[in-house]
């Protein structure tokens, strides 16, 4: 094993801060890349009440997405999301239904920055939670600086869009530390927090 850490995020929606995520990053002598991750929503509102959960597991080796595993639930709703890597493409199970997609797919997790040529390219993008399929076009907007821990951090952001407006900051780890994107007119903002190795 070469590195292992996890990072702690808290979500806000709409300027109010609504939940956590949590990634534990792990990267082996092989190359193999694991993202475990999980994340927690919930809206009390005077006659309702929502509640989001997010668990999953992504296996990468060489920028390609080799497994997948996740389990989600919106209020209620839940899907239960399977990917393996075959020679061409993607194998995709989604709450027992089998489809495929592009071998070279970007996880919605967004959690290790994207290649330099992927810049300029619309990518096929494959969202974790529910399964679905969707495409952008990635742009690198350049460095920024951000606050981790009362220190200023070098940053480097990303903008997609598409089927998503998300826009992505990456650290000199080239690991994820803050996340803005627009989701059925609502503004999410992910946030690292912390830093445990």
């Amino acid at each position: 094993m070469v590195e292992k850490h996890s990072r702690a995020f808290k979500i806000s929606i709409d300027g109010t801060e609504r939940g956590t995520m949590t990634m534990l990053l792990t990267k082996r002598d092989d190359g193999t890349e694991t993202m475990r991750g999980q994340a927690e929503l919930s809206f009390n509102f005077v006659v309702y009440k929502y509640r989001y959960s997010s668990s999953g597991t992504e296996v990468w080796k060489s920028g390609r997405l080799l497994r997948l595993a996740n389990e989600a639930d919106y209020n209620g709703e839940k899907y239960v999301v399977q990917a393996s890597a075959q020679q061409q493409d993607l194998a995709i199970e989604v709450n027992g239904e089998s489809q495929r997609t592009a071998a070279d797919v970007w996880v919605t997790s967004y959690w290790r920055e994207p290649e330099p040529h992927k810049v300029g390219q619309k990518l096929a993008l494959f969202e974790a939670d529910k399964g679905r399929k969707l495409s952008g076009t990635l742009q690198r907007v350049g460095k920024e600086q951000l606050a981790l821990e009362k220190k200023m951090v070098n940053a480097t952001r990303y903008q997609i869009r598409g089927d998503v407006e998300v826009d992505l900051w990456y650290d000199e780890d080239q690991r994820l530390m803050r996340q803005h994107s627009v989701e059925s007119g609502h503004r999410a903002l992910l946030e690292l927090t912390q830093i445990i190795r």
